[in-house]
Formats: structure tokens, C-alpha cells, sequence
């Protein structure tokens, strides 16, 4: 008898733990981090990153069969315009990747993770060509593919 009490007992606790380990909310239908950052990250597997006098042309998954290129001029990695950070990473099994920064709904900067070691299979070098000069020209944000 008392056992069946305790199982009773135990089974209301366990039903009444969660209405009340609810916070209250002021009003508002969704909840704040108090961190919340004020930019949205988009995160690119990339595959290949080619050196290029311009800049950098990006090669990424677009999907399980498709590859895309964007091109990320020269300019927003000097530290003046703080469009773009390259981040060498260490030696280890860290495959490259982009992420684009947006605020507000709109481009803000791009940091591209490299591997430290030019001679690794994930970069390249392109060759000059004029149209490839024309795709670093005007680029106000990178232009990606899903």
C-alpha cells in the first residue's frame, strides 16, 4: 500500500515538473538569448580555394553533385574595408570553409578558413585571363548557389 502511494505520488511530481520549470513571458511570443547576435552566419563547405592577383575564387558544394564558384575580391581582405578575415588553420584534419556574414538582411563580411599549408590539396593557383578579371569587378557581396 504505502509503495503504491509513493508511485502515485512520485508519477504527480514528475507531471507537475514541468509547468513548473516554465519561465514566464512578458508579453512576448518568442524568446531572447540574452547573447543574441545581431548577424546570421551561412556556413560553405568549400573544396578548393585558387589564388588568383585579383582575389580568391572559391569553389563549393552546391549540392551532392554540383559545384559552384564565388570570387572574393582582393580589397575586402586588407584591413581597411573589413569585408573579409583569412583564417589559416592548423595542420590537422579541418577541411576549408567560408562563412558569410549578413546583418540585417544584408551582406556584411565574409571570413574564409584556409589551410595553413599552400602546398595542401585544397589550394590552387588560377591562371590570368580577362574574364576572369571581369568576375572580381564591382562585387558588392559574394554571390552563392543552393
Amino acid at each position: 500500500m504505502k509503495f503504491r502511494v509513493f508511485v502515485v505520488f512520485f508519477a504527480l511530481a514528475l507531471a507537475a515538473f514541468p509547468v513548473l520549470a516554465q519561465e514566464t513571458d512578458s508579453g512576448s511570443s518568442a524568446r531572447q538569448f540574452k547573447n543574441e547576435s545581431e548577424y546570421y552566419p551561412v556556413f560553405v563547405q568549400v573544396e578548393k580555394v585558387y589564388n588568383y592577383s585579383k582575389g580568391y575564387i572559391v569553389v563549393y558544394r552546391k549540392g551532392p553533385f554540383q559545384m559552384a564558384n564565388t570570387y572574393l575580391p582582393l580589397e575586402w581582405f586588407n584591413g581597411a574595408s573589413g569585408k573579409g578575415e583569412v583564417v589559416r588553420q592548423g595542420t590537422g584534419n579541418a577541411w576549408p570553409r567560408l562563412v558569410v556574414y549578413y546583418k540585417g538582411g544584408e551582406f556584411s563580411h565574409v571570413r574564409l578558413y584556409v589551410h595553413r599549408d599552400r602546398n595542401h590539396e585544397t589550394w590552387g593557383v588560377a591562371r590570368a585571363s580577362k574574364e576572369l578579371d571581369s568576375k572580381f569587378e564591382n562585387v558588392e557581396e559574394p554571390k552563392l548557389e543552393f
